[in-house]
């Protein structure tokens, strides 16, 4: 993948090609500048849509590989609610499993769409403080398809699935690929692991992404996009926070 330092070409000065979105999908992983540069006044639907599509889908297949992970999350949540909470019982929460269960195989159909607009809503508005010139469709063009490393991360999960031990899926840190799978998540500090969270290799992998973008279709210096990265990173990381205090 080609870094902010080899990246400022004037999208307007691109030579317009013939590359088709399948194209561009391999490109991102290894010229990202020139995926941007081409599809600066592009169509966000289209990628958006087919990125959409192979998430769900993978996720879908990887469901039973994820039924571990997702028993470990559920019943560790369930029971910061029944701490926090004394008059919910776990036959209470039981109830909502189903509901939950199906959200985390089928949810993605509606979840990529949400989070590619609400990322391009503050890649959108971050561009601003970087004096970045970025149009609202450019903002999701750009975070479009910095979510394609989402579509390796369901197949990694998928040869993880394959090759590890289902005892060892005992958190969703487990099957990241970062520090955090190296910590043990039933001693681990909360706040400590929300962070340690944000540095998996695809969500930084998407951030990186979405700096090459803004500093290639809104025309940055490198300094500026490498500026606005760290911001983003550290806008991203909030929720993780709030809800780990919250479980605090």
């Amino acid at each position: 993948m080609d870094s902010i330092n080899a990246m400022s070409p004037d999208p307007s000065s691109t030579p317009k090609d013939n590359a088709s979105v399948w194209e561009d999908f391999l490109d991102i992983f290894y010229a990202p500048s020139k995926v941007f540069a081409r599809r600066a006044n592009g169509n966000f639907w289209i990628p958006l849509i087919l990125v959409t599509v192979l998430i769900a889908a993978l996720a879908y297949a990887n469901r039973n590989i994820m039924q571990p992970v997702l028993d470990a999350e559920l019943a560790k949540s369930a029971a910061a609610v029944m701490k926090a909470n004394p008059q919910i019982t776990q036959a209470m929460l039981d109830k909502s499993r189903p509901a939950s269960i199906a959200f985390a195989q089928y949810g993605a159909v509606v979840l990529i769409p949400i989070i590619i607009l609400v990322m391009g809503f503050v890649t959108w508005l971050g561009a601003k403080f970087v004096d970045a010139k970025l149009s609202w469709n450019a903002a999701l063009v750009i975070v479009s398809y910095a979510t394609v490393p989402k579509v390796a991360q369901q197949i990694v999960l998928s040869v993880q699935g394959l090759l590890m031990d289902p005892s060892k899926l005992t958190s969703r840190f487990s099957i990241e690929v970062g520090p955090a799978r190296f910590m043990d998540p039933a001693s681990i500090n909360p706040l400590l692991g929300a962070i340690l969270d944000r540095f998996d290799l695809f969500a930084l992998w998407g951030l990186v992404l979405i700096a090459i973008g803004v500093a290639v279709i809104g025309k940055v210096p490198k300094a500026k996009a490498w500026a606005f990265g760290i911001g983003l990173w550290v806008v991203t990381l909030l929720p993780g926070l709030f809800g780990a205090y919250r479980q605090m």
